[in-house]
């Protein structure tokens, strides 16, 4: 069934443009900061590839590609919290050693409070897999793209290292959804698939969705083929190599489903540009970081806890018309 293609939008952003602030912790995560305000029995966020900054101080990534073979077959093989300068490689289907990523994932669900996680070998489709009740542990289950629960204490997570992942939570429903969306997902429908889910097994309109466009490959450096552009429903370019910029069609689909522009947002991050504190598969990485997202545990603080308690203090700091 064909997918509906979202009319032509003026080159001015459709959403607004948020910067990813770092949450302490064995593993850090860079969550939304005001999500993390207006949603606390929400945790969000996307791990980092080395202690939250930029791998070698922001030098041109292109100048480590060179190193090619070495640097994308190195894995880390001690520490789990990502804060030593060694790559903290959540892949679970990369061939990073298996004890030393296990290590990641048992950390960041005692981070978060949440006994359970749920992951998939992702396929690049539209399915999205409904959780209801999970057992503890890391739970792997068929291959799909995305997740959705209102169950509290399960972790929902996504690998990408370019793609985008797709964070969406429903307040009212007290429910939260989340995509990986490569371009083939995209163009296959997968945002579409998860808001017709919302709406079916939580009874949530794509209105009431609150939806973040997490750290991915930017608009500058995603070149692609004519083909790429075609299946996305854009305009064929004249040549070939043009960009595209993901996020954008993904908030374009959201608009076209009827989602409220004021709860749209987008990272600033680009993970191939040269600063970035992320894995890139276009910058030769082989490493994987994870997108998290779930409801936390009614015995378990605020996923923020001190952090949050700093950022409210800064932020009440600051002149009213900075903020």
């Amino acid at each position: 069934m064909p997918h509906p293609q979202p009319a032509a939008r003026p080159d001015r952003e459709p959403a607004r443009r948020v910067t990813e602030e770092i949450r302490p912790g064995r593993i850090p995560l860079r969550v939304h900061p005001e999500w993390a305000r207006a949603f606390p029995w929400v945790v969000q966020g996307t791990t980092v590839r080395a202690g939250g900054e930029a791998r070698d101080g922001g030098r041109d990534r292109a100048a480590r590609t060179r190193t090619g073979p070495t640097r994308a077959g190195h894995h880390p093989t001690a520490g789990a919290d990502g804060g030593t300068g060694e790559d903290a490689d959540f892949g679970l289907f990369t061939g990073a050693p298996a004890g030393a990523v296990m290590n990641r994932w048992e950390s960041l669900a005692e981070d978060t409070g949440c006994g359970s996680m749920v992951h998939a070998r992702q396929v690049h489709g539209r399915a999205v897999t409904l959780h209801e009740a999970t057992p503890p542990g890391l739970l792997l289950v068929p291959p799909c793209d995305g997740h959705a629960t209102r169950q509290a204490g399960t972790l929902l997570a996504v690998s990408v290292a370019d793609c985008v992942p797709v964070f969406v939570v429903a307040p009212r429903a007290r429910a939260v959804m989340l995509l990986h969306a490569g371009w083939r997902g995209v163009a296959g429908g997968i945002l579409e698939a998860g808001l017709a889910m919302l709406e079916r097994d939580f009874g949530a309109h794509a209105r009431e969705a609150h939806m973040h466009m997490g750290p991915a490959i930017c608009g500058r450096c995603y070149e692609v083929g004519r083909e790429v552009h075609e299946a996305l429903g854009l305009p064929r370019p004249a040549s070939r190599g043009q960009p595209v910029d993901l996020r954008r069609v993904l908030v374009d689909r959201a608009l076209a489903a009827g989602a409220d522009p004021a709860h749209l947002t987008t990272s600033s991050f680009c993970t191939r540009c040269a600063d970035a504190p992320f894995f890139s598969h276009r910058g030769g990485d082989a490493g994987r970081q994870i997108a998290v997202l779930g409801i936390t545990p009614d015995d378990f603080g605020s996923p923020g806890g001190e952090w949050l308690d700093d950022h409210r203090r800064e932020r009440d700091r600051q002149p009213v018309e900075d903020r």
